[in-house]
Formats: C-alpha cells, sequence, structure tokens
C-alpha cells in the first residue's frame, strides 16, 4: 500500500498504470480490514478454526507476487514462480498474508539482490509449497528459534529493513489452522528454504 501510494504521488503516471496501482492499494486495504478482524478473533478469542475455501493456489501466489513485484525488482530480486494448478481449501487473507511474509522474509535475506524460487503444486493429499532464496542463511544453532516471537536471527541488519520480528510466528499460527506444519532448511552464505505442507487429514 505505502509502495503504490508513494509512486501515485511522487509522479505522473499513466492512466493504466495509475488505475492499477490505485486497485492494488484500494483490495489491499480491504484485505487489511478483513485481515485485522480475522486475527482479533484468533488473538482475543483464542478461535481455533476457520472458514476456508476451495482457492486456486497458484492464483493466490501470483496476487501475493504482483503486490510484492515493484519492491522486488528496487531489491534486484528475480522471482522465479513454479505452481501447478491444483486447489485447495484454505482461508484466503491468512494464506495470502503466510506467502506475503514468506516472500518478504526471503527478500530482507538478500540485501545486495539475488533469487527467489516458488515451487507450490499438490501429491495425493497434500500440497506443498517451498519458498527458497540466495540470501545469507541462518546459523544452524538459530533454526530452533525462528518462530519465537519477536526473535531476529541478525538484530542489526533486522532494524535496518524493518519488522516487528512477528512475521514467522504468525506464519506458523497460520499454518497451524490450516493443519499443516512449516520446516526450514539453510546453509549460510547458500539461502533458506521454507517448506509448508497442508494435509487434508491434518499432520
Amino acid at each position: 500500500i505505502i509502495g503504490y501510494a508513494d509512486l501515485m504521488r511522487s509522479q505522473e503516471l499513466p492512466p493504466d498504470m495509475r488505475r492499477q496501482a490505485a486497485n492494488y492499494i484500494f483490495t489491499e486495504g480491504k484485505r487489511l480490514e478483513s485481515l485485522s478482524n480475522k486475527l482479533l478473533d484468533i488473538i482475543v478469542l483464542q478461535k481455533t478454526t476457520i472458514n476456508k475455501q476451495e482457492c486456486k493456489m497458484s492464483s493466490l501466489i501470483e496476487q501475493v507476487y504482483g503486490l510484492l513485484e515493484k519492491r522486488m525488482k528496487e531489491s534486484n530480486i528475480e522471482i522465479d514462480i513454479n505452481c501447478d494448478d491444483s486447489t485447495w481449501l484454505v482461508e484466503p487473507d491468512l494464506f495470502k498474508t503466510l506467502i506475503s511474509n514468506l516472500l518478504d522474509n526471503a527478500r530482507k535475506a538478500m540485501p545486495d539482490g539475488g533469487n527467489i524460487t516458488i515451487i507450490a503444486n499438490k501429491k495425493a493429499d497434500i500440497w506443498q509449497i517451498e519458498v527458497k532464496d540466495t540470501g545469507y542463511g541462518i546459523p544452524k544453532e538459530e533454526m530452533p528459534k525462528l518462530t519465537d516471537a519477536f526473535y531476529r536471527v541478525d538484530k542489526a541488519r533486522a532494524r535496518a529493513s524493518g519488522g516487528a520480528g512477528l512475521g514467522l510466528k504468525l506464519c506458523s499460527q497460520i499454518v497451524k489452522l490450516h493443519n499443516g506444519i512449516m520446516s526450514f532448511s539453510s546453509e549460510q552464505g547458500k539461502g533458506t528454504t521454507v517448506t509448508v505442507t497442508l494435509r487434508k487429514d491434518g499432520l
């Protein structure tokens, strides 16, 4: 929202580009309004069930990428998306938040640019997504702490890139509400892979 609003106020845009930017601002504003209410229910009322919908997962991923595309290009990051046409029962606003956080974490791990690869597909009763980056990686001893609230691997770098250290904690809660698991693999200097696996009958 901030990026597209800044683009609109800082320069004259062609009508079609201005319309696209305004549409992103409007749709994301509505999504965040809806998401705020859902998160309040989860956090304040301790709700453990969500209203899932049959969604085409590649469309959800592409929508999130469309919102982050400008920021990724500014950060000199290339994204390769490889998704099948499968559908899955998810809560769309929460799942978009999950994907957005994973991609933004990957971006922050590559301050000098790099590549993100997204692989998502359905196999029998499992749907899985992998988000791979070519960033600085995570020390092995830090891996168990990644989903702790307010935890940051590199505090100095985290302060520079913004955020409150709640992204992966929120992601883990969203995955849990979808009867899934989230796992991490990483090698310092080579990058990190986050894998989210959803199973129809839970895990």
